[in-house]
């Protein structure tokens, strides 16, 4: 067992097998930021129809929550300290209040604030959920949980899609995640108090800055790649001629796809080299949204890149998490780090190709960010020892 490994692990004091509470925990936080992710598209797409905007120039609210991220990232090694209990419990409070302004306030002002603080409360439940679930089978965890995550994703653009098509309103079905994060305050309660004590070893061993930083650029790659589906992945299907609604509904083939592969992923991590067979995939998917002339066939290449996504992110944040002698708090504060730069980098790269050309050719930019996650990922087997 590595050095500083957390108290949860995957068997409870009465000696049960499978998901302990704590995963059972971070599995409804990341079903909270699964559901919050999944509807930033769709949120774009109508706040652009409402003020009468290219969704290009709202892009800034698509990176609210990279903006969350890079601050929980500076801020983590002090917060953490507090206890992962009070993180992920402030991070609830967070995201829901931010889903009630976003939901049912009116004005702009409101409107702007729930989506910076929805941007927030998400960022602390990313940064807290690794140093849950570290340990041995780390990767394997994340799946599952982000797994859950992505299950719940295909229901937001649906039920936001549906809404606004029988006129009550995209915002409205946002009020799910202010109920679910009432439940999380109360689940949170719990962390910690099902597992069984951790076993310490010796000193840990001097950290490579060359690995970390190796290992945190392909995190910073997996993640751009997922956001560039994320956040513009429904405007490409309304640019095909789709109402907002229906392009929501359409654009859910992007869930449907990370879901699938986050279900089967804990099976296929421990078969494939999953980071070059999804990397693949995610490619074959690009393509296929760039090239597609009629919108069954975009989506159906959203479906095949997110399949091959959905494995990247939990991999390559525990391959981060792993890194020998590195500390548990800072490794989550350079996975959160990392995911936020992402999340506020690629969007806006891509919302500014798509002004100079479309955003049809604009998706192709994942490709040469899959071919640098590709080439940083090949480690020497040392380096990638326990990852």
């Amino acid at each position: 067992m590595a050095e500083g490994q957390p108290v949860t692990e995957t068997t409870d004091r009465n000696g049960r097998g499978g998901p302990s509470g704590d995963e059972l925990a971070v599995a409804l936080a990341m079903a909270n930021v699964g559901f919050y992710v999944a509807s930033i598209g769709v949120v774009l797409v109508v706040l652009a129809e409402e003020l009468q905007v290219s969704t290009e120039r709202l892009s800034w609210l698509g990176s609210a929550f990279g903006y969350g991220l890079i601050v929980m990232a500076l801020t983590g090694p002090f917060l953490l300290r507090l206890g992962h209990r009070w993180v992920l419990t402030a991070s609830a409070v967070v995201l829901g209040f931010g889903a009630l302004l976003l939901a049912v306030v009116p004005g702009e002002v409101a409107t702007y604030s729930g989506a910076l603080l929805q941007g927030l409360g998400a960022a602390g439940m990313v940064l807290v959920a690794p140093g849950i679930l570290r340990g041995p089978q780390a990767a394997v965890k994340l799946t599952r949980a982000n797994g859950v995550a992505s299950l719940v994703s295909i229901g937001a653009p649906i039920l936001l899609g549906l809404a606004a098509t029988v006129g009550i309103g995209a915002r409205v079905p946002l009020l799910l995640i202010t109920a679910a994060s009432v439940a999380l305050i109360l689940m949170a309660r719990s962390i910690g108090r099902d597992a069984q004590p951790a076993v310490h070893e010796v000193a840990p061993a001097a950290v490579s800055r060359a690995l970390v930083v190796r290992r945190w650029v392909v995190l910073v790659c997996a993640v751009s790649v997922e956001f560039a589906f994320v956040v513009f992945g429904v405007a490409r299907l309304k640019d095909m001629g789709l109402e907002a609604g229906w392009a929501a509904v359409a654009g859910a083939s992007f869930q449907v796809g990370m879901a699938l592969g986050r279900l089967v992923g804990p099976r296929l991590i421990a078969r494939l080299p999953m980071v070059v067979v999804g990397s693949t995939l995610a490619a074959a998917g690009t393509v296929l949204v760039a090239v597609a002339s009629v919108w069954p066939l975009a989506a159906f290449g959203q479906f095949v890149a997110g399949f091959g996504i959905a494995t990247l992110y939990p991999i390559t944040l525990a391959r981060l998490m792993a890194t020998p002698g590195l500390r548990p708090e800072l490794g989550a504060s350079l996975g959160a780090l990392g995911s936020g730069t992402a999340i506020t980098v690629a969007p806006t790269l891509l919302a500014a190709l798509a002004s100079v050309v479309d955003l049809r050719l604009a998706f192709l930019v994942a490709l040469p960010i899959l071919a640098v996650l590709l080439l940083l990922s090949r480690e020497r087997p040392h380096a990638s020892a326990g990852a």
